[in-house]
């Protein structure tokens, strides 16, 4: 991301607060920005390097990525839960569509998906209860 100066000297946790990188070595990128080692984000985060609205959106973007965990817990690999596929979910958020359906959307170790297939995946209910939660915060941003 690019660094913004910090409004105050104290830092963040670009997990949030109480939590903390437990995958040091996963590539955060974003569209427009540099490709960032989690590690360099936490440190980031922590010096102040990061603005309060950096603070504020970072945790809903690198959560999973990062594995984020409370301060101190031991590291575990992420668990994937298969979708029950009974549900759908918007991917924009509830009451929300997708407006440009030909616009693609990437996110590392994933493949680049137009975000019309994103909306018909969250419709079938192919997206894990996560994944509904977590595409939002992303969507909203592009």
């Amino acid at each position: 991301p690019v660094i913004q100066p910090s409004t105050g000297t104290m830092g963040c946790s670009v997990c949030g607060d109480g939590k903390e990188v437990t995958n040091p070595d996963a590539i955060f990128s974003f569209p427009g920005q540099p490709a960032t080692p989690c590690s360099e984000l936490e440190e980031d985060g922590e010096n102040g390097d990061l603005s309060s609205v950096q603070c504020n959106f970072l945790p809903n973007l690198v959560g999973l990525l990062c594995d984020c965990q409370p301060i101190g817990a031991p590291s575990s690999p992420p668990v994937v839960q298969p979708s029950e596929g009974t549900t759908g979910c918007s991917v924009c958020g509830d009451g929300k569509v997708v407006n440009n359906p030909d616009a693609i959307f990437s996110f590392p170790g994933q493949p680049a998906t137009p975000c019309g297939g994103l909306q018909d995946d969250g419709a079938n209910g192919d997206l894990s209860s996560d994944q509904c939660n977590f595409l939002p915060n992303l969507i909203s941003l592009l």
